[in-house]
């Protein structure tokens, strides 16, 4: 293939429109040749291909689509509480209603799309998610916006007015700048629903940060897949038998026990605030 032309195309994601690649000083004979040579698949006329190109990306460009809500949240790194799975309809913002292919159609756009893929902007990403998803697969996807991303609430609010958006707003008022990963997020709001004093990301001496810290006594961590390294875990059995000799209880939660058995989490922190509490933590306000 020629050389100009593949640069092209890896800055494109695989799939371009053909006055896109002449934009970038590639001819269309180099174009006829890489087609010929099996090496470049023609979409449609105008629209061509890798043969490793992403499907979505492929449907996304022949439907003069972009993808969006929980579709595109991967794309920029977002957290996503269910991953996207073969044979789901993908989420596409689209402009019109023709030549609409078999997927969730946003409506509304307010940033430019991404620079180079099939995607919609960030802003509009988050926004889609906020409207279009349940409650807590639209709240990580918005926190890690705000969080990894540096994504304003404000900015997000000031898009959510009238009387449709208000279940988008209170789920963006469920947002906290605190939380590390989609567990904490989870684990924080449902301990706060239940009525607990919840602190995120809390620096404790003698123990370091530790994930949740409820009621000022009872830690709650959250363990992701580097806590089940065996170094990692041997450092959290030493943070543990320090807090445990401080007085504090501490509780250790995985991905299922917080998306598959929330009553469990919540019903455990319970006991331990049954009987009395032997220490506090202070924490600064």
């Amino acid at each position: 293939m020629d050389p100009q032309l593949a640069h092209c195309l890896e800055r494109l994601h695989g799939v371009a429109r053909l006055k896109d690649l002449l934009g970038h000083e590639v001819s269309e004979p180099a174009v006829r040749e890489a087609v010929a040579g099996g090496e470049l698949l023609r979409v449609r006329k105008g629209l061509y291909a890798l043969p490793t190109a992403d499907p979505l990306f492929v449907l996304a460009r022949r439907t003069r689509s972009l993808l969006t809500c929980v579709t595109a949240a991967g794309r920029y790194g977002l957290w996503v509480l269910r991953a996207p799975q073969p044979g789901d309809r993908p989420h596409m913002l689209r402009s019109t209603g023709e030549g609409a292919p078999n997927a969730v159609v946003h409506r509304g756009s307010h940033v430019p799309p991404h620079p180079a893929a099939p995607v919609a902007g960030l802003t509009d990403v988050v926004l889609h998610a906020l409207r279009c998803l349940p409650e807590f697969e639209a709240l990580v996807i918005a926190e890690s916006a705000v969080v990894q991303k540096g994504l304003a609430i404000k900015h997000l609010r000031d898009h959510l007015h009238g009387p449709r958006n208000g279940r988008a707003r209170a789920v963006l008022d469920l947002v906290d700048r605190g939380a590390d990963s989609l567990l904490e997020t989870l684990a924080r709001t449902l301990l706060r629903r239940a009525g607990f004093r919840v602190e995120a990301q809390v620096w404790i001496d003698g123990i370091g940060w530790v994930d949740l810290l409820i009621e000022g006594w009872i830690i709650v961590e959250l363990d992701g897949r580097t806590h089940e390294e065996r170094v990692q875990r041997g450092k959290d059995r030493v943070r543990d038998r320090a807090a445990q000799l401080g007085g504090l209880v501490v509780l250790r939660y995985g991905y299922a026990d917080v998306v598959h058995r929330p009553e469990v989490l919540v019903g455990e922190v319970s006991r331990p605030l049954a009987g009395r509490p032997v220490a506090r933590v202070v924490i600064p306000t």
